[in-house]
């Protein structure tokens, strides 16, 4: 039996208010699952609420100490956990340590590449990161990908099934998502976005959303930016250049480069849990590109299908609609690749081989 600890936010951003993490529902959620797999949380802004930063990682280091699990499994939200607190562990203690780095597309500049040293083994999603690693002489990273955590994301019964979903985004709408959507409508094609922002209550809810993704006849992802036009690449550059001390703003010249390259690492197209989501759900996909090739996952036009242009969006959307039997084979065929090779449990096992723990 391997044993975890996993170390990551149990509420999204921290706040209650906004329900469980992301990292609490897949990632807990796919190891509190796996055979083989005996799995323990330590939700960190929870402790950290309740005790503050310092006592919180004091119990960080305790528990390792008296549970001396195989394995400490971060999901590193910013600094809560001090640099000392994780060094200790992977160099005093028996526990090998792991962080799964997020958006390291803009992130690695300004944190990853400080904290990745400290770990037994770090991964990174972002192919242009990974090669940014191994040059800057951190040999302790693999590259992994998101994926669907096949617990919770499954093809809905048919009677579930109201019929309603034609042309759908289920997301957040920011960036030039409202466009994608709106450039459909005026092409007299049956698209909605559904989420926050978008002036619906749809999707509030798991079963909504799973009914989306597996009853939509088409189901939309775009990869662009969320820092998309003037006024949101303005306040990205406020965020990373300018620092708030004793309630005033202070310029910080004093990583210029860095934050220079952040704010251009927030420009790439990325892969999305989306991606892996929706075929998981049974659902055809019609994605945007991504700067890391998609070709690693799937087969575009045989498993999932790609667009490049408003235009070809446009053109895709009104030819599957009408070729229902290609549009079924598609999505059989998403689903078959997502359940052999792109659930979390897949990318967990090749984390644990790395780590020479199975």
């Amino acid at each position: 039996m391997l044993r975890i600890l996993f170390c990551g936010l149990k509420n999204e951003y921290g706040n209650a208010k906004k329900g469980l993490s992301f990292e609490h529902k897949h990632f807990f959620g796919t190891l509190q699952n796996m055979p083989g797999v005996e799995v323990q949380s330590f939700p960190f802004d929870e402790i950290m609420a309740q005790v503050g930063r310092e006592e919180m990682n004091n119990q960080l280091i305790r528990r390792v100490e008296v549970e001396k699990p195989d394995l400490l499994f971060c999901f590193l939200f910013t600094d809560e956990i001090k640099k000392e607190t994780i060094s200790h562990i992977t160099k005093n203690t028996k526990t090998k340590t792991f962080n799964w780095f997020g958006d390291d597309h803009w992130r690695f500049p300004i944190f990853s590449r400080f904290w990745a040293p400290l770990f037994t083994l770090v991964s990174t999603t972002d192919g242009q990161a990974y090669r940014k690693y191994l040059a800057a002489g951190i040999k302790n990273i693999i590259k992994t990908q998101w994926a669907a955590n096949n617990y919770l994301y499954s093809p809905q019964a048919p009677s579930l099934n109201n019929g309603k979903y034609f042309i759908t985004f289920y997301g957040q709408k920011y960036g030039n998502r409202g466009d994608y959507i709106q450039n459909l409508k005026e092409a007299g094609l049956p698209a909605e976005g559904i989420g926050r922002g978008w002036g619906n209550t749809e999707g509030s809810d798991i079963q909504e959303m799973l009914n989306i993704y597996s009853f939509s006849k088409i189901n939309l992802n775009f990869t662009e930016t969320p820092y998309y036009g003037f006024k949101k690449k303005m306040n990205l550059l406020a965020k990373l250049f300018l620092k708030k001390e004793l309630g005033h703003y202070k310029f910080d010249g004093h990583h210029l480069l860095r934050n220079a390259q952040a704010a251009s690492g927030t420009q790439r197209r990325t892969i999305k849990a989306r991606t892996f989501e929706v075929p998981a759900c049974g659902g055809f996909l019609l994605t945007g590109p991504s700067d890391d090739p998609i070709e690693e996952y799937y087969l575009p036009g045989k498993e999932i299908v790609v667009f490049k242009t408003i235009s070809e969006l446009v053109e895709k959307c009104q030819y599957y609609l009408e070729h229902e039997d290609e549009r079924r084979s598609i999505a059989a065929a998403g689903l078959s690749r997502t359940l052999d090779q792109h659930t979390y449990e897949h990318r967990f096992k090749e984390i644990f081989k790395a780590l020479e723990l199975i």
